[in-house]
């Protein structure tokens, strides 16, 4: 992703001064400021015209940096693609600077989880096409770890176990659709990078399913799956549950547990 490291290290060495390494979380989105966002992703998308290559920006978390991005389709009417592409993460469109304040490092992650305005303009940029798709960056830190001291609190969040409801929530609150979101979790990231008979529900395809119960549920840290043991989205309510999960065809998750043993298979490249 695009960060300017020397920005950022400045303003760290102002923080520490004031606070050592027990900096307040709330700090976070100043220290790993926008300003260094949209300077490296500015640069980033300079040196890919330049070189006439393709680029694909991660974890956008600015409203700023949205107008350096094309709108529109990931692949074009005429077959073409986007040079240059731009994804987001699920807790930048679920969290914002006012959760530092109940969640402190636990929600600390690079780049910084910003202001509510950055949230709600991501939110409309996957609906206007600008970004292409929505990830996790699934990090999955201890408890432990996530209680030190600021500059020793490893960054990042637990989320691939949520991620799918938290973003079904926006369709419930009217802000996206369901094939809104279906495209930028599934669809694009097997466009964007020519998996070979993924992404989709086709005939000859690999069965990659998942199947959607509309039941409400609130997360509990005991019924956290991801080995670290714990979900940013606890005591959070979502309206929509993993009823079951096929990989390659074969039941993975029942809708309360895992059933069978692995049954990945390799990804295939159409290049």
């Amino acid at each position: 992703h695009c960060e300017d490291t020397p920005m950022i290290d400045a303003e760290l060495a102002k923080y520490k001064a004031k606070y050592g390494d027990d900096i307040p979380a709330e700090f976070h989105a100043d220290i790993r400021s926008r300003e260094a966002c949209i300077k490296s992703t500015r640069l980033a998308q300079e040196l890919a015209r330049r070189n006439g290559t393709r680029l694909h920006v991660l974890h956008i978390s600015t409203a700023d940096e949205l107008a350096l991005f094309e709108r529109g389709p990931l692949i074009r009417a005429d077959g073409s693609r986007k040079q240059i592409t731009a994804e987001t993460c699920i807790h930048f469109l679920r969290f914002d600077r006012a959760d530092y304040a109940t969640l402190g490092n636990l929600i600390k992650c690079n780049p910084s989880i910003k202001e509510a305005s950055d949230r709600q303009a991501l939110i409309a940029a996957i609906g206007d096409d600008i970004i292409d798709v929505l990830a996790t960056d699934h990090a999955p830190h201890t408890l432990e770890e996530k209680a030190r001291p600021y500059t020793s609190a490893p960054s990042g969040l637990p989320l691939v176990q949520y991620a799918l409801v938290a973003a079904l929530e926006l369709v419930r609150e009217g802000k996206l659709s369901t094939a809104q979101v279906v495209q930028k979790v599934s669809h694009a990231p097997a466009q964007l990078f020519d998996v070979a008979q993924r992404g989709y529900l086709r005939e000859g395809y690999a069965a990659d399913l998942v199947l959607i119960d509309d039941t409400p549920f609130t997360v509990r840290r005991e019924d956290v799956l991801s080995k670290c043991g714990w979900s940013p989205f606890e005591g959070r309510t979502f309206h929509s549950r993993i009823g079951a999960t096929w990989v390659n065809g074969v039941l993975a998750w029942d809708g309360a547990q895992l059933v069978g043993g692995p049954n990945g298979q390799r990804l295939e490249f159409a290049r």
